[in-house]
């Protein structure tokens, strides 16, 4: 959790987080791990030069 030179407060406070099951400092997080570890939106999607305007135009 902290490290020994924390102040007891935030010790404390680290523990109310984690029994929560809240984000903690220093500790690996489930969720994060699994999003960053799905591919990118682009990947696969077709790359475009300039946006074409729906009306007809061109931007």
């Amino acid at each position: 959790m902290g490290s020994p030179a924390d102040p007891p407060i935030y010790s404390a406070l680290l523990k109310q987080w984690e029994g929560a099951g809240r984000t903690v400092p220093g500790r690996r997080d489930a969720e994060w791990n699994q999003a960053a570890a799905l591919p990118s939106w682009s990947e696969g999607a077709p790359r475009f030069s300039a946006f074409r305007d729906l009306r007809g135009g061109a931007r």
